[in-house]
């Protein structure tokens, strides 16, 4: 194509992204309206306190958990930003910029190289790559979202059996549960950085007056990580009922090394296998040729001069 459709290429992403500043900036509005609504007594009064600080991260952050709610599945969507650590209104407004920005950069940057760089290019041809480009976009943030999400969770599981064995230090030392769990987040963040950043929270709304079991059990059900959903759920019952937790912590920790030995051996009997096709594929047929070689030069050679 000539220059004339790549500027009109340019001149028609120009204007989407204007059309989206302009979205942005009706939502701010109306947020700040609603605020306002709210001081005056029309509505309950707003309590949290990290809007202030960044009224436009939470202006895209609930305007993004809006449209994931119309679009598809915001429990989903909630377990993955909370599994990857991303709790606070600015990361959550990073996540879903990134989902309306992503596919906007795509097309631009396709229309860019693939209108702009080759003269035959038909329209059919064109609307292929920017639809590839498109669903290449808006499928990104979320792939790293689930990515992000599974490595931390990794980090957690491999987080437990320490935080096991410094609860039943702390239990046999005389403290309590919270006096525990406070301990663990003011020293621990060291030697368990994501758990302690998850338990930090729930420490804080625990000691604002908030319900232990409660919050103990959200939290495991929303991270979705079995070794800590069990120690959280036995934290619970000796909340709830109290009773003796060096038992029940010991055997969690004896299950889950037996757990993890069995894992291992699975990996290496797997590491076994793929090691095997490795060696059959790559280094037996040079062997062969490096043994058999020179003996069946000899006898073609016997051969032919027989011949």
């Amino acid at each position: 194509m000539n220059t004339g459709s790549l500027y009109f290429a340019l001149a028609v992403a120009v204007m989407f992204l204007a059309i989206g500043f302009g979205v942005l900036w009706l939502a701010d509005r109306l947020v700040r309206s609603r605020r306002r609504s709210r001081y005056l007594g029309k509505d309950e009064p707003v309590h949290s306190t990290d809007r202030r600080p960044h009224p436009w991260a939470n202006v895209v952050a609930e305007q993004g958990e809006q449209i994931d709610q119309k679009l598809g599945k915001p429990d989903e969507t909630r377990q993955l930003l909370a599994q990857a650590g991303w709790r606070d209104a600015r990361s959550r407004a990073g996540f879903y910029a990134a989902q309306c920005i992503a596919p906007v950069v795509a097309v631009v940057l396709t229309l860019v190289f693939v209108v702009g760089g080759q003269e035959d290019t038909t329209l059919a041809k064109t609307f292929m790559f920017v639809a590839l480009a498109a669903i290449l976009g808006l499928l990104a943030p979320r792939y790293y979202l689930r990515r992000r999400a599974k490595a931390r969770c990794r980090q957690l599981r491999r987080e437990v059996p320490l935080f096991i064995n410094l609860l039943v230090l702390m239990f046999e030392a005389g403290l309590n549960l919270r006096q525990a769990l406070t301990s663990l987040v003011e020293d621990g963040r060291a030697t368990m950085p994501a758990l302690v950043a998850e338990l930090a929270p729930v420490m804080r709304q625990i000691e604002a007056g908030g319900d232990a079991d409660a919050l103990l059990r959200d939290t495991g059900k929303i991270l979705a990580v079995d070794e800590l959903e069990t120690v959280l759920g036995i934290l619970r019952q000796v909340e709830r009922f109290g009773g003796e937790i060096r038992e029940p912590l010991v055997d969690a920790l004896d299950i889950m090394q037996s757990r993890r030995a069995m894992e291992l051996r699975e990996m290496v009997n797997v590491l076994s296998g793929k090691m095997t096709v490795v060696l059959v594929t790559c280094f037996f047929p040079p062997l062969l040729v490096f043994i058999a070689g020179p003996a069946f030069m000899s006898i073609a050679k016997t051969l032919g001069n027989l011949g």
